[in-house]
C-alpha cells in the first residue's frame, strides 16, 4: 500500500475511534521528537544567529501549543526559550549603543528613550532566559545541593540551563529588576555547573566558578588565583570550539571595570578565532559567544570613538599603537 494510504487510513481509523483529540496527541510526540532529535541538534550546528533567532521565535508556539493535549517538552521549551533570550539581549545591545551615541551629541530626549528602550529588552531578555532555567528545573530538578545522572547530551542541555539562569539574574538586574527573578538563582546555578566534567564541557563549570571566585573574594580557596584559573578556562575553551568562557571572562572583567584584562582577552578571542574553529555540533553556541564579546569590544570603541568596532579590525583597539609602522624621521636628525 502507498505511504501516503496508509497514512490516510491511520488518520480515518483514529478519527472513528477517538476523534480529533488522539490526532493532535500523537502529532504532538511527533513535533517534539523531531524538534530534539533533528531541529535542535542542526539548529546548534549553524553559524547564522539571526535564522537562528527565526527559527526559535517561530517554531515556539507551534511546538508549545502541544502542551495543551501532550505534557511539556522541556528539553525543547529550555533551548528556545534560551535562544529568543539571547536575540533580546543582542536588541538591548543595540539601543545601549544608540544611548551612548546620543549621550555624546547631547541628545537627551534620544538618550534617554534609547535607555529605557534597552531596559525594555533586557527584561524581555531576562523573562526569556528564566522560562528557560525553569524549563531546565522541570526536566531535571533543581540545581544545589544535588547532582543529577546526566548522560552527555543531557549534561548539555543542563549547562545551557544553568547558564540561561546565570544570565536571567544579571539582566534582570540591567532592567531594574522589574522581572523579579529570584537573585539566589546565581549560586545555584554557579553549582549546578560544578556537576560538569570541566574539560568535556568547554571550560564553562570552571570559569563560572572562578568569576565567583573574582565576585566574592571571601569564597575563593586559600592560595588560589581566580584570574588564573579563569584564563585556563578559557583556554580549554579555545581548544573546545565552544568559546563561552571566553564570554564569561570578559562579562566578569568588564563587570569589575578591568578595562586592560577586558582588551587582553578580546585580543586573545579574536586570535583563538583564527586558529580554532567552532565545534561542529554546536558552532551557534560558539558564535554566540563570539557576539557578546563583540558587543563589548562594540561599546568600548562607542563610548571612545562614536561609532562601534570597525569592520575586520575585532581585537585591535582605537589607542593600539601601529608598531610596524614605519619611524617618523625627525628633521633635526638631518641637520646633523
Amino acid at each position: 500500500m502507498p505511504f501516503l494510504s496508509r497514512i490516510a487510513l491511520t488518520v480515518v481509523t483514529l478519527l472513528s475511534l477517538s476523534g480529533c483529540s488522539i490526532i493532535y496527541m500523537q502529532m504532538g510526540w511527533v513535533v517534539y521528537d523531531l524538534t530534539d532529535r533533528h531541529v535542535t541538534p542542526y539548529t546548534m550546528s549553524i553559524d547564522d544567529v539571526d535564522v537562528a533567532c527565526a527559527t526559535t521565535q517561530g517554531l515556539q508556539p507551534l511546538v508549545m501549543a502541544f502542551t495543551r493535549v501532550t505534557s511539556t517538552d522541556d528539553l525543547a521549551g529550555l533551548i528556545m526559550n534560551m535562544m529568543a533570550g539571547a536575540c533580546a539581549e543582542e536588541e538591548a545591545i543595540e539601543e545601549s549603543l544608540t544611548y551612548i551615541r546620543a549621550f555624546k551629541n547631547q541628545n537627551i530626549n534620544e538618550a534617554k528613550d534609547s535607555r529605557i528602550r534597552e531596559k525594555r529588552e533586557f527584561a524581555i531578555a531576562a523573562t526569556r532566559q528564566y522560562r528557560a532555567y525553569q524549563h531546565m528545573v522541570d526536566e531535571f530538578g533543581e540545581p544545589g545541593e544535588k547532582c543529577p545522572s546526566l548522560n552527555y547530551d543531557e549534561g548539555v542541555y543542563w549547562a545551557l540551563g544553568n547558564l540561561a539562569g546565570l544570565q536571567s539574574v544579571l539582566n534582570d538586574l540591567k532592567a531594574q529588576s522589574v522581572v523579579n527573578v529570584p537573585k539566589d538563582i546565581a549560586m545555584k546555578s554557579v553549582r549546578g555547573l560544578q556537576c560538569l566534567d570541566n574539560d568535556e564541557y568547554w571550560g564553562l563549570p570552571l570559569a563560572a566558578q572562578a568569576g565567583l571566585w573574582i565576585l566574592m573574594p571571601d569564597t575563593a580557596p586559600e592560595g588560589t588565583d581566580p584570574w588564573v584559573e579563569l584564563e585556563a578556562a578559557a583556554r580549554g575553551a579555545t581548544e573546545s570550539g565552544v568559546r563561552l568562557a571566553h564570554a564569561v571572562e570578559i562579562i566578569v572583567a568588564d563587570g569589575g571595570g578591568h578595562t586592560d584584562r577586558v582588551k587582553d582577552a578580546i585580543r586573545r578571542h579574536a586570535a583563538s578565532l583564527k586558529t580554532n574553529p567552532s565545534h561542529r555540533d554546536y558552532r551557534l553556541l560558539d558564535v554566540v559567544a563570539s557576539r557578546q564579546i563583540r558587543a563589548v569590544s562594540d561599546r568600548m570603541w562607542t563610548e571612545a570613538t562614536g561609532s562601534r568596532t570597525p569592520v575586520g579590525e575585532f581585537g585591535t583597539f582605537w589607542d593600539d599603537v601601529d608598531e610596524s609602522a614605519a619611524p617618523v624621521m625627525d628633521i633635526d636628525d638631518l641637520l646633523d
